[in-house]
């Protein structure tokens, strides 16, 4: 009953569905390649729209670089290998607009929709009804536009998020069908009637009394009968929030604050225009009369800007109704103008809407600041960032576990070493505990003698969930005396395994220290 998906497709130009897949011959064909970051991203997320989940789609870019795009909702599984007709490529477009996020945030999602492998239903974590998408990407009218709308749901003004429905989105491929701006009202359910003519309206669908979603949408005399209902979790604005230790803090932002400026910022980058900063050891928020479906433990994805450098982090401490304290670190950004979600899971909560979550700093580090949170059940799928700072990675290797992390903690004076001789199949392993962006390692072996403790020949492998792992290296080639620089297309990944791949048994294996250009950066 419904399918929670991760939106993040940050589409600020349009849709180009000509872009690196061909369409009338399915999603397999080996015509088109992926060209750009824009349109790996389209077929990421068509892949995800079309296929089941298990049923992976892999393509080339014009380099000859594999991509693997995974299934997920399956409202097409024989675009695969085959053609798309009205029905397929109606629902197609309604999920792929449902996805887009112009700001590129990712926001997780629950989608209801009269296709069975979607389904319908509600789910107590998602409570806010965002919108419905209808329409058609894939083929223009008779006046070279799109069909492409969308209606509003009764909360698409309740807690607004960056990118969504709501916001100011900026260039989408979409449009309201039933706009204000013609004298209608903007929503799905109501009756559409302007000067005489009735412009259509959609029909809901209820579930044990309870509207979940439309079964179909009517627009100026077409019908579209695989529109996709769009839910949000419960979202809570740290603005909105109760103080924690701030002698001021319902001030204007901008104004002067006891130590340099008012701790809510002006910030139209956050749906609700505003954030929290100056958070520290003893100052912070708490929200109040939070709202979970299940007791015991449940993922908060905390919305929050840094902006220090990649490698640097900052802290937040987490109390759930006044318990034990959680400490999370987070990122840096490289900018404080555009927010970014990362997931915690906290203990505690009962279930209903009478929990508190306080957030401050930890007393030891500074903190980011905070715009929003959102709580959603450990089921949910939730954004995974990862972390930037050597010495947070999870390192594990084919020798010598324990003393692995050397070749992370910044002195090229020392190093990690397999202490024999190397093998082929030996690898060292990094684990950046969340996604990040990366297409530079430089494995330094040029410290303590250990210029010659190169590999002969390498292959490296990444991973988008720590454990499963590609089968076809993104870069290949010969080590060098005193440094390894390994380049490959950038990726957003969670882990990368460097392995020997031919051993030069006549030496360790060495690495002085690796340095990445490792990023969070959307």
């Amino acid at each position: 009953n419904g399918f929670n998906s991760a939106n993040g497709a940050s589409v600020t130009n349009g849709l180009n569905m000509a872009n690196g897949l061909n369409s009338a011959n399915g999603l397999y064909s080996t015509s088109g390649y992926m060209t750009n970051e824009h349109g790996r991203m389209i077929v990421q997320y068509l892949a995800r729209c079309a296929l089941p989940s298990g049923t992976n789609l892999v393509k080339s870019d014009q380099y000859g670089i594999n991509y693997t795009f995974g299934g997920g909702l399956g409202l097409a599984p024989t675009y695969y290998s085959g053609g798309c007709g009205p029905d397929c490529s109606q629902a197609l477009s309604a999920c792929m607009m449902a996805h887009i996020n112009s700001s590129g945030t990712h926001i997780p999602l629950w989608m209801d929709s009269p296709d069975s492998s979607v389904g319908w239903g509600v789910s107590p974590a998602f409570p806010t009804r965002e919108g419905t998408f209808f329409g058609q990407l894939m083929v223009t009218n008779a006046e070279n536009n799109l069909d492409a709308y969308y209606c509003n749901g009764p909360g698409v003004d309740q807690n607004v998020v960056p990118g969504r429905l709501g916001a100011d989105q900026g260039t989408v491929p979409y449009a309201n069908a039933y706009p204000t701006a013609a004298g209608m009202d903007g929503l799905c359910d109501t009756t559409h009637v302007v000067k005489g003519y009735d412009h259509g309206h959609c029909t809901p669908h209820l579930t044990n009394g309870v509207e979940d979603g439309e079964t179909s949408c009517a627009l100026n005399g077409a019908t579209y009968t695989h529109p996709l209902t769009v839910w949000r979790g419960a979202t809570y604005q740290a603005e909105t929030a109760q103080p924690v230790n701030f002698t001021t803090f319902n001030c204007t932002p901008g104004t002067n604050y006891s130590w340099g400026a008012c701790p809510v910022q002006a910030d139209p980058a956050n749906g609700m225009g505003k954030r929290v900063g100056y958070v520290n050891g003893t100052t912070g928020v708490q929200f109040n009369g939070v709202t979970v479906a299940n007791s015991g433990a449940d993922n908060i994805i905390v919305y929050y800007e840094n902006g220090d450098a990649f490698n640097q982090t900052r802290y937040f401490a987490f109390s759930v109704n006044g318990g034990t304290t959680q400490v999370k670190a987070f990122g840096g950004l490289g900018n404080w103008q555009h927010p970014r979600g990362a997931a915690i899971t906290l203990s505690g909560f009962k279930a209903g809407s009478s929990n508190t979550i306080k957030i401050t700093g930890d007393g030891v580090h500074q903190a980011p600041d905070i715009d929003w949170i959102e709580v959603v059940d450990t089921s949910a799928t939730v954004p995974s960032t990862g972390l930037c700072q050597p010495s947070l990675w999870n390192i594990t290797t084919s020798a010598n576990t324990s003393t692995a992390s050397i070749a992370v903690n910044g002195n090229s004076g020392d190093r990690w070493t397999t202490s024999r001789s190397q093998q082929t199949g030996d690898y060292y392993q990094i684990d950046f505990t969340g996604t990040v962006n990366l297409s530079t390692v430089t494995l330094n072996n040029n410290s303590d003698g250990a210029t010659n403790d190169y590999p002969g020949t390498y292959a490296v492998y990444t991973s988008q969930d720590g454990v499963t792992f590609g089968a076809t290296p993104v870069a290949t080639g010969p080590g060098a005396p005193g440094q390894t620089i390994i380049s490959f297309t950038q990726e957003s990944l969670q882990a990368i395994r460097i392995k020997v791949t031919g051993a030069r048994t006549s030496n360790w294996w060495s690495i002085g220290e690796i340095t990445t250009d490792c990023s969070l950066a959307f």
